[in-house]
């Protein structure tokens, strides 16, 4: 055969070129990629939508189908040097963007104290790793390349390789809006992903170089992704259940840093403790901590000696969840006093002696605006590049045009909502925490 056939339950097939891209197939059996298997694509999300059990690995091969056929797209239109050369680092980083990510995805990262592109660069970088091998197998300066483009702060590629992998609109968001759609079953992943994969060109831009741009034809389709963004951050990404259990793993953590940092032994599981003494961890200690790994941590903690930490750790591993309390609605909008309210809601949580100590007991949530907005083109002219904006050759325009400004419909998305802050605290506080919001508000 000279394609490697994958089934996939979002594309059917998923097919990889061997004459052409055998090499990647190296790379997929990695250890380190094959190690995506066992990270939630939505961390903890399956404790909200059971169906979310969905992993990296296929997240990240659905990426490199899409990658696969932008290039194909480009090859197609463009007969030049610099599109045949991308081709390969690009399939490469879009397989392999996402093997930086800890357990639970980004949850974790708050945890550990990690961010995942770093780790991504250092594992892809690192030649003690199998998938710096097969990196290097198809060419020596290969990893070096992929890592580039993965750091979001490298600006030595030209832009339109980056943004197709890390923009307003690129390869990664066009698989996982549709992809979490189908297995949280929200439904809201529906928009003309083919149109967008197949009417995109590079724009020779004077100031900025080459970047990308849509075809006119396209912008119905853009304004039906950019709307799927919304719904899915609304009824999936913030979900007030998962935000929840995700400050309470947070606390439990926490609360076990700091018990140990006293000098109370905390039943670490080998490969956490490995990691919390190393000063500067070692890539192979970060590989090591795996979601099965911190499960076991959180079995072992229910029987803990100390109460909080045990009985969050019960709570997470029985889906016991905590109740939400919004913020109150302040009379002086401008100074809203969130310290002063939080301090009340812990004063009441902390007033029941099985809640202390309170702020294991009373977790807020801040939910920043840019976080709550599908869309945020910047407003200044020297900005709109396609990192932050989607830009559209609109007929007898001399220029590209941002989206919105032709979209009536994309402008109120286009406006980042204020901050807000929820509170989770146990159920059986829910009708007190609500009737102490009502004096406050």
């Amino acid at each position: 055969m000279s394609t490697k056939i994958i089934r996939d339950p979002l594309y059917n097939y998923i097919g990889i070129n061997l004459n052409r891209d055998g090499w990647l197939l190296d790379v997929l059996n990695s250890p380190e990629i094959q190690r995506l298997r066992r990270i939630h694509q939505l961390g903890v999300s399956f404790l909200t939508y059971p169906g979310a059990d969905h992993n990296r690995l296929a997240h990240s091969l659905g990426v490199l189908h899409l990658m696969t056929q932008a290039m194909e797209h480009l090859e197609a239109i463009y007969q030049d040097a610099e599109v045949r050369r991308a081709r390969e680092p690009l399939l490469a980083a879009a397989l392999v963007h996402d093997v930086g990510h800890g357990p639970f995805s980004h949850v974790f990262e708050s945890c550990l104290g990690v961010d995942h592109e770093e780790w991504s660069m250092r594992i892809i970088g690192s030649h003690g790793t199998t998938l710096n091998r097969a990196l290097r197998g198809c060419e020596s300066s290969l990893p070096a390349t992929v890592a580039a483009l993965v750091d979001p702060k490298n600006r030595d590629h030209p832009a339109w390789q980056k943004f197709l992998l890390s923009s307003q609109l690129d390869i990664d968001r066009l698989d996982y809006l549709r992809r979490d759609s189908l297995f949280t079953g929200a439904g809201y992943g529906h928009f003309d992903w083919y149109r967008l994969l197949n009417t995109f060109e590079i724009h020779d831009d004077e100031a900025s170089g080459r970047d990308i741009v849509w075809a006119e034809k396209s912008v119905l389709a853009i304004e039906e992704y950019i709307f799927s963004r919304y719904y899915m951050y609304q009824n999936v990404y913030l979900h007030k259940t998962t935000r929840g259990f995700e400050r309470m793993l947070e606390a439990m953590w926490r609360r076990a840093r700091r018990l140990r940092d006293e000098g109370r032994d905390v039943g670490l599981v080998p490969a956490i403790r490995d990691f919390w003494d190393a000063g500067n961890p070692e890539v192979r200690q970060y590989l090591a901590i795996e979601e099965f790994t911190v499960l076991q941590q959180i079995q072992n903690w229910t029987a803990h000696d100390d109460q909080p930490l045990s009985d969050l750790a019960r709570r997470f591993l029985e889906r016991k969840r905590f109740a939400m309390v919004e913020s109150p609605i302040f009379a002086n909008s401008l100074a809203p006093d969130y310290e002063g309210w939080q301090a009340a809601l812990a004063e009441l949580v902390g007033s029941r002696v099985e809640y202390s100590p309170s702020d294991m007991y009373c977790l807020r949530d801040e939910l920043k605006g840019k976080y709550n907005q599908p869309y945020f083109p910047e407003t200044q002219g020297d900005q709109q590049s396609v990192k932050n904006v989607i830009r559209v050759e609109f007929e007898g325009e001399a220029r590209p045009i941002e989206v919105s400004k032709r979209r009536p419909r994309l402008k109120p998305l286009t406006e980042a909502p204020r901050d807000q802050y929820r509170y989770y605290l146990p159920k059986e506080l829910q009708a007190w925490a609500k009737k102490l919001r009502a004096e406050w508000t």
